[in-house]
């Protein structure tokens, strides 16, 4: 590799910048502000969240000019920040009409808010208290594509040869995503779309950035203990439907707990869900055939599920009372 040792300006560094991903808005308390320009999208050299990983972060989707989830993802991005012992600057109420307005500024209907939270900046070492106050940033990106055979066909996974979770709370959502990132390495190393995370003793736990249910061959739906994995909002939101299925008998319970990776290869259906993706169907793990290897019910009647709880409706005053949709205007 040739490296250049070259002195570069405004005009060049713009130019590459225009080159990139298309981002619609950001909003910085380090820079006072927000900006359209990719060139000032940008975290400071010196901020602990980018050289120590000091931080927290979360996204929030929003589909037609309505926040979906929205209390849920602000009250899991305070639970990460407080057990990090870091310092809110301001109140979930305030966040809250901070990410709608920059959802109207940022003037799009449809867009996923990636909001960070960090120990602040001010010097490179790992001290805490060497930092200035806390900074806030938040992007208001695109939504990112998936391939439609993920809900046509199904996707296949794999199990995770490396561990998840640090030291730190799983339910914590850190910047610290090596592991994550390693996880989907090990993935597309092994021609599948996901990985799946075991712990120790051999139950699965989630994926690199998704929650892993599965209905097992009794009909129950079961996903990990909540203290093992990260609360995620997709999941509990799609465990309420779930609930109405066992009283219609599709399923015949719904149950957290320890799952063997034994019994998920003899599983009925395995899910994933995340804010992005809300719910898709495994067909294929570590090289077997997820029951009849196609999407199964339960995958069918979520997906329908979230497919209308993201559209307002007649009833939406009500839902949004419930935290389900929250309105731009």
């Amino acid at each position: 590799m040739n490296f250049e040792i070259r002195e570069i300006g405004l005009p060049g560094a713009q130019e590459k910048a225009a080159r990139g991903k298309e981002f619609h808005l950001f909003y910085s308390t380090y820079l006072g502000g927000f900006t359209r320009d990719r060139l000032l999208m940008n975290v400071p050299i010196d901020d602990h969240i980018f050289h120590r990983g000091d931080g927290v972060f979360d996204d929030a989707l929003c589909i037609g000019e309505n926040y979906y989830l929205l209390n849920e993802h602000i009250d899991r991005f305070f639970f990460s920040a407080k057990a990090i012992r870091l310092t809110i600057p301001f109140s979930k109420i305030e966040f809250k009409r901070l990410l709608t307005r920059l959802g109207i500024l940022s003037g799009q209907k449809d867009f996923l808010a990636r909001f960070f939270l960090s120990r602040g900046h001010g010097s490179m070492s790992v001290f805490p208290h060497e930092v200035n106050s806390p900074n806030l940033y938040v992007l208001i990106d695109t939504i990112p594509p998936l391939p439609d055979r993920y809900y046509k066909v199904g996707m296949t996974a794999v199990t995770s040869p490396s561990p998840l979770r640090p030291p730190v709370s799983p339910q914590v959502k850190t910047v610290d995503y090596l592991s994550n990132a390693l996880m989907e390495l090990s993935a597309r190393s092994s021609g599948a779309d996901a990985a799946i995370g075991v712990d120790s003793n051999g139950n699965i736990t989630e994926g690199s950035n998704k929650n892993v249910a599965i209905v097992d061959k009794d009909g129950v739906f079961r996903f990990p203990s909540l203290d093992k994995i990260l609360r995620g909002t997709t999941l509990m939101r799609g465990v309420e439907h779930v609930k109405a299925l066992e009283k219609k008998k599709l399923v015949t319970g719904v149950q957290s707990g320890d799952i063997p990776v034994t019994e998920a290869y003899n599983a009925r259906e395995i899910l994933l869900f995340s804010t992005s993706l809300f719910v898709a169907p495994v067909v294929k793990y570590d090289g077997q055939a997820v029951g009849d290897g196609k999407p199964g019910v339960i995958w069918e009647s979520l997906y329908r599920f979230f497919e209308k709880d993201v559209k307002p409706t007649r009833k939406s005053s009500v839902r949004r009372d419930r935290g389900v949709l929250t309105p731009l205007r």
